[in-house]
C-alpha cells in the first residue's frame, strides 16, 4: 500500500467517524491543535529533544456524560535526535478514550488508546496513556492541552504532546442537564428531570414535577397537587375526612349517597332523601315523625299515635277505628257505644224479620219464602254500618243433642252467608249454633218446641 493511499484511507475513517458523531443525539467535539513530540529516551527536557509537529485533529463521541470516544490524527515532519535528516511522520490513535474527572469549567482528563503511526516509511502499532485538561472559555469552545506517552515496542517510546483548541459541536438543541429535554422546553434546564415533566425532576415518579408536588416523596395524582388520593375522588388523602370513600370536594371528601346534603357517615338513612332534623331520614308526611318510625308515613299523625291520625280524637287511629269520624270506645272498635233501650229496639226489629226465617226439615238450607225476611234484616243492618252482628241458630230437644248442635250451627251460618251476599261486610258478622242448650219455651209441648226452633240476631258492638 502506498503512502497516498494510507494517508487517504486514514482520512477517509477519521471523517467518517465524524459524519457518524455529527447525526448522534450527544453532542460531540472537534480538536485543532498543534503537538510536539520527544523521540529521546533518554531526557524529556532538553529543548533539543523536541520536534514540533505541525498539526492535530481530534474528534470526541460522548459515550456517557464523562467517558468519550476520543479518535486523533496528528502529522508533520520530525527527526530523530542526532540525525539531521527530517521524516515525514503521522500519528493515528484510532481506539482512544478519555474519561473527564469534573463536569466542571476546568476539566482535567485522563485517556488511553491504541493506534498506529508512520516513521521513516514504515507503520507501526502504538499503546498510549495520559492526562490532559479541558478549560472551557465559552459554553462551546475550550483550550486543551494534552501529554500522551506513546509506547511503540517495535519502534521507539515517546512523547507525544499538544496544545489548542477543543469545539463542542451539536447534533440538537442546547440540553444544560443532559436529561434528554432542550433547554427551550426544559422548565429546569439545570436540574436534570423527565420529559413527562419537562425536563424537571419527579422524585415519586407520579408525573408531578417535584417543583409542583405538594407530597414530592409519595407518589399522588396531578388533581392533588402530586398528593396521594386511595379513594380517586379529587380530594388528597392528607385533606380528606373519608380517605377510603370516594365522595366530593364540597363534601371534604365524604359521599352523602341520596344527595340530602346529610353526609353518608352522619346520615341514619344514607340512601333516601332526608332533613337535618330526621338525621337525613325523609318526613314524606310532614307530621315531624320520621318515616322510618311513622306506621302511618303517608298520612298526617300524631307522636302519641306514632304518626297515625285520629280524626275523631277518640284515641283510636283511624286505621283501626270503625267509626273514624265520631269519636267512641275502644271496645266497640272506635265506634260510639249504643245505649241499651237503643240496642233492644234495634234487636227487636231485627229477630221480628230473623223467626219467620224457614229451613227444610232436617237441613240448613233456607226456604225461598224467607227471603224477604232476611233482606229487611240486611236493610236494617245497613242502617248501622258500624255495628257487627251475632247470628244464632238454636232447636228444640227432638233428637240427638250432638246432631242439633250442629244443625244449629250450619243454619246460623247459612243465614249469615246470605246476608254478607247482600254486601253487608263479613268482618261485621259472626255466626253460632247451640242446639237444644237455650230453649225460650217449654219443649214438651209442640208449640213451645216450635219457639225453640229459631234464628235470632244480636248486636255484637
Amino acid at each position: 500500500m502506498t503512502k497516498l493511499k494510507i494517508q487517504k484511507s486514514l482520512l477517509v475513517l477519521f471523517f467518517a467517524l465524524a459524519s457518524l458523531a455529527v447525526n448522534a443525539q450527544n453532542p460531540i467535539t472537534i480538536g485543532v491543535s498543534s503537538h510536539f513530540t520527544n523521540f529521546s529516551t533518554d531526557n524529556y527536557f532538553p529543548p533539543e529533544n523536541w520536534q514540533i509537529g505541525i498539526a492535530k485533529l481530534s474528534l470526541g463521541v460522548p459515550l456517557t456524560d464523562r467517558l468519550t470516544f476520543s479518535p486523533s490524527f496528528s502529522f508533520g515532519n520530525t527527526k530523530t535526535p542526532g540525525s539531521l535528516e527530517k521524516n515525514s511522520f503521522w500519528d493515528f490513535d484510532f481506539l482512544s478514550l478519555q474519561y473527564a474527572l469534573t463536569e466542571t469549567k476546568l476539566q482535567p482528563f485522563i485517556s488511553a488508546g491504541a493506534g498506529v503511526n508512520k516513521f521513516n516509511q514504515t507503520i507501526y502499532g502504538t499503546y498510549n496513556a495520559g492526562l490532559g485538561l479541558n478549560y472551557w472559555v465559552t459554553e462551546k469552545v475550550a483550550l486543551t492541552a494534552q501529554t500522551n506517552y506513546d509506547a511503540t515496542p517495535s519502534f521507539v517510546n515517546y512523547w507525544h504532546n499538544s496544545i489548542g483548541l477543543t469545539f463542542k459541536m451539536r447534533s440538537g438543541p442546547k440540553d444544560s442537564d443532559k436529561d434528554g429535554v432542550p433547554d427551550d422546553q426544559d422548565d429546569c434546564p439545570k436540574i436534570k428531570g423527565t420529559a413527562a415533566t419537562k425536563g424537571c425532576p419527579d422524585a415519586d415518579g407520579d408525573g408531578v414535577a417535584d417543583k409542583d408536588d405538594a407530597c414530592p416523596s409519595e407518589a399522588g395524582t396531578a388533581a392533588t397537587q402530586g398528593c396521594p388520593d386511595k379513594d380517586g375522588d379529587g380530594v388528597a388523602d392528607a385533606k380528606d375526612a373519608c380517605p377510603d370513600q370516594a365522595g366530593k370536594v364540597e363534601n371534604g371528601g365524604c359521599p352523602d349517597s341520596d344527595g340530602d346534603g346529610i353526609l353518608d357517615k352522619n346520615d341514619t338513612c344514607p340512601n333516601e332523601k332526608g332533613t337535618a332534623q330526621f338525621n337525613g331520614c325523609p318526613d314524606t308526611d310532614g307530621d315531624g315523625i320520621a318515616d322510618k318510625d311513622d306506621k302511618c308515613p303517608s298520612e298526617k299523625g300524631t307522636a302519641a299515635n306514632q304518626g297515625c291520625p285520629d280524626s275523631d280524637g277518640d284515641g283510636i287511629v283511624d286505621g283501626a277505628d270503625k267509626c273514624p269520624t265520631q269519636a267512641g270506645t275502644a271496645a266497640n272498635n272506635g265506634c260510639p257505644e249504643m245505649k241499651a233501650e237503643e240496642v233492644k229496639q234495634i234487636e227487636t226489629k231485627l229477630n221480628m224479620a230473623a223467626k219467620l226465617i224457614q229451613f227444610e226439615t232436617g237441613s240448613a238450607k233456607i226456604k225461598q219464602v224467607s227471603y224477604k225476611e232476611i233482606d229487611e234484616i240486611v236493610s236494617i243492618m245497613n242502617q248501622y254500618s258500624s255495628t257487627r252482628f251475632k247470628i244464632e241458630g238454636h232447636t228444640d230437644n227432638t233428637g240427638n243433642a250432638a246432631n242439633n248442635k250442629t244443625l244449629s250451627n250450619s243454619r246460623a251460618n247459612a243465614v249469615k252467608e246470605y246476608i254478607a251476599s247482600k254486601g253487608i261486610a263479613d268482618s261485621r258478622l259472626d255466626a253460632a249454633g247451640y242446639g237444644s242448650d237455650r230453649p225460650i219455651a217449654t219443649n214438651a209441648t209442640p208449640a213451645g218446641r216450635t219457639q225453640n226452633r229459631r234464628v235470632e240476631i244480636h248486636l255484637a258492638q
